[in-house]
Parts: structure tokens; C-alpha cells; sequence
């Protein structure tokens, strides 16, 4: 009998743990531009370009910053970040994640214009980590009905 009454308060606080760690979903999804009929590159610039995503899709937790182009992690955990790209007139794209001031990983594409790419990671994020897409100098990102987008969620607060 005490087993059981053992395994009943384990199996409820195990689950009462769950449902807290669950409480505040974390996501965003967002594309570089506000219009889906106006097709435009963003960019060349002179210098490295945070981009501004402005349309959001989804912002569940408020963590990105629609002014800024900016995610601040609302909890520590496991998220999984991914952003794409579509290549300009130009033809040739190169982005980067950064976290905190410091390149995390990127895209690169040369092939043609309107062409993208795609890239993305599992991080370990602390409360207050900032992410944001970095268009290197002198590149282009084209975007027209969600083309270039910049997304992530929480796999699992730690």
C-alpha cells in the first residue's frame, strides 16, 4: 500500500513538473516583409544590416521584437532556431544567426537570383540571449509572400 501512495505522489508531481515547464510556450515566425504582393530585395548596404522581419506569423511568448529584428530568449532552454534566405537581383546572398554579438551559423547562396537557402541549429539559450540575422555587407535578400523568414520555438526549458 505505501508503494502505491509512493507511485501516485510520484507519477502527480512528475506531472504537475510537466504541466509547469509547459506553462509559457515559446515561438516566433516572421518574414522580412510586411506585404505579401510587393516583391523587393532588402539590401545592398555599406555595412553588416541586422534585418527586421516585419511580418509576424507567430509570437507566442512576445520574445521577438518587431522593431528591432530581434529574439530574447523569455527562458532558459533548448530552442531550435532556423532562418532562410532568398538571393536578390544579384544573385548572391550571405547571412548570418548571431547570438549575443557572436556569428552562430549562416546561409550562402551564389547560384542565381531568387534562389535560397536554409540553416539551423539546436541552442542552448539562457534567459536574455539575443538572436538576430545578420546581412553581411553588400548583399542582398529578396522577399515576396514569406520568402525569407526567421523562426524558432522552445524544445525544452532547463
Amino acid at each position: 500500500m505505501a508503494s502505491s501512495w509512493f507511485i501516485a505522489v510520484l507519477l502527480l508531481c512528475c506531472a504537475v513538473g510537466l504541466q509547469a515547464q509547459t506553462a509559457v510556450p515559446v515561438a516566433f515566425s516572421v518574414a522580412l516583409k510586411s506585404d505579401d504582393q510587393v516583391a523587393s530585395d532588402h539590401g545592398p548596404f555599406n555595412t553588416d544590416t541586422t534585418l527586421v522581419f516585419k511580418r509576424v506569423v507567430t509570437n507566442l511568448g512576445n520574445g521577438y521584437d518587431v522593431n528591432t529584428g530581434i529574439f530574447t530568449a523569455p527562458v532558459k532552454g533548448l530552442y531550435y532556431v532556423t532562418f532562410t534566405g532568398s538571393a536578390g537581383e544579384s544573385g548572391s546572398l550571405n547571412a548570418a544567426l548571431i547570438k549575443n554579438g557572436v556569428n552562430i551559423f549562416a546561409i550562402y547562396d551564389n547560384k542565381h537570383h531568387h534562389s535560397s537557402a536554409t540553416n539551423g541549429m539546436a541552442l542552448a539559450l539562457e534567459a536574455g540571449d539575443k538572436l538576430w540575422v545578420t546581412l553581411w555587407a553588400n548583399q542582398r535578400m529578396f522577399d515576396q509572400s514569406r520568402l525569407s523568414t526567421f523562426s524558432g520555438f522552445l524544445v525544452s526549458p532547463m
